[in-house]
């Protein structure tokens, strides 16, 4: 069964989060992961968002640490 990794962040350095991009991707990429949502837009139906914050979905093959 598949499992995903839901995250909402905030940039605050955008030199650092490329950094760490580039690690987490291959960190991903390792483990069989694939970004499903990468910073995409959001359409706010109701209540209120920071919209500086991104989310980013990661699914996995299953929750099994093999590389």
């Amino acid at each position: 069964m598949s499992a995903y990794v839901i995250s909402e962040v905030e940039i605050l350095d955008e030199a650092r989060a490329d950094i760490y991009r580039a690690r987490a991707s291959a960190s991903i990429e390792k483990y069989g992961g694939r970004y499903i949502v990468r910073a995409a837009p959001v359409e706010l139906i109701e209540g209120e968002r920071n919209p500086m914050r991104r989310f980013v979905i990661v699914e996995f093959p299953s929750r099994k640490r093999e590389p």
